[in-house]
């Protein structure tokens, strides 16, 4: 069974991805981006690094709280 702070921290993992996806394929109709070229990847691996960057960034907060 999960703690609160656990499912806290999953539900914003989801939300994350969630949004993640609306922002991909906002960017995409907004910068006129075609499927599976080098630029899609480009712009997905750009959102992935800010994405693994978020959640590095949440874990050290919700670290840092702990003591």
């Amino acid at each position: 069974m999960n703690t609160e702070e656990q499912e806290r921290i999953i539900t914003l993992d989801h939300m994350v991805d969630e949004k993640f996806a609306e922002i991909f394929f906002l960017a995409k109709e907004e910068y006129q981006i075609s499927g599976n070229t080098p630029l899609e990847r480009e712009l997905y691996d750009t959102l992935n690094r800010y994405k693994r960057e978020l959640k590095e960034f949440g874990s050290k907060y919700t670290n840092a709280n702990k003591y």
